[in-house]
């Protein structure tokens, strides 16, 4: 086993013990209890846990997936949550190698794993977690290229958090309710930290593209069904605009023609929620989550 290999080994270790830590820090930031005490115990009959009960992965197939006590099933969060934080520090560190780099990326990835899951479960999402990915943004700019990439990370940030926060009051004008979470407009504005001003609008472009491939499915049957047939047409005309600046031109006319359907379907979507009587809010971090793990993986300019 070479040098690279061992570290490699090491750090795969640590991503699957940090990943339990996150399934804690998840499942108790929506119960609002503390993170350290009391010790880790079993959400449904309350008994606490033996140590052996907390070796990531491990313990869920030894316990065949219910707890050790009560035998009720242990959500399949668990297992995966340790399994996908091992993989993108793993994959941090196979894209960057030992540099300074991949700490700020793994970093970065821990955030948005937990506050992904905390938005897809329960609509919730710690700004906290935001500002400290924003700052690290800042950070990690500033050290890169000195004080040209502080002043871009902090137009970045302001960019990032302005677009989502004008899009979201946006709803107030066509719907009579926000159309994004404030949480939303915290991440955007992490996102544009991160980046800087340069490629605020790309990420958040890869963001609404992410969001629109996992939504549009349900999206379009909704749509449809109800007879909105222009959001159905606008959102078709997004997607592949979308596919076409990301793979075959990426120039500013492509960047416009996306703004402005973008625009439009916004739009058309505000209208449509404003006419429902039971609007169901979408989570919008996971995909503002993916957009990113698109610029930092496969971009050129990162």
């Amino acid at each position: 086993m070479n040098l690279e290999h061992y570290i490699l080994f090491w750090i795969c270790i640590i991503g699957l013990c940090l990943g339990s830590f996150f399934n804690v820090v998840i499942l108790r930031s929506l119960s609002d209890e503390s993170i350290i005490f009391p010790p880790s115990k079993c959400p449904k009959c309350g008994n606490k846990l033996y140590w052996w009960h907390n070796i990531p992965l491990l313990s869920y197939a030894a316990l065949r997936g219910k707890c050790y006590f009560c035998k009720e099933k242990i959500s399949i969060q668990y297992p995966i949550i340790e399994l996908l934080t091992m993989l993108s520090f793993g994959v941090s560190f196979l894209k960057f190698g030992v540099d300074w780099k991949t700490l700020f990326v793994i970093f970065w990835l821990s955030g948005f794993i937990i506050m992904t899951t905390t938005d897809l479960k329960a609509k919730l999402v710690d700004c906290n977690i935001a500002i400290a990915i924003g700052v690290t943004g800042v950070l990690y700019n500033f050290i890169h290229t000195g004080m040209d990439g502080f002043v871009s990370s902090i137009l970045g940030l302001t960019a990032g958090a302005v677009i989502l926060e004008v899009i979201a009051r946006l709803g107030y004008v066509f719907a009579g309710t926000r159309a994004m979470g404030e949480a939303d407009t915290y991440v955007a504005g992490a996102l544009g930290a991160m980046f800087g001003i340069q490629n605020v609008l790309p990420v958040l472009l890869y963001g609404l593209i992410a969001s629109m491939i996992f939504i549009v499915p349900m999206f379009l049957y909704n749509q449809y069904k109800n007879g909105n047939k222009l959001t159905c047409i606008l959102s078709v005309l997004f997607i592949l605009a979308g596919l076409v600046y990301c793979k075959l031109w990426m120039n500013y006319w492509m960047m416009g023609l996306l703004i402005l359907l973008g625009i439009l379907l916004s739009i058309s979507i505000l209208k449509n929620i404003k006419q429902e009587e039971n609007r169901n809010y979408l989570p919008y971090v996971p995909a503002l989550a993916l957009g990113a793990l698109y610029f930092i993986f496969f971009s050129v300019n990162f």
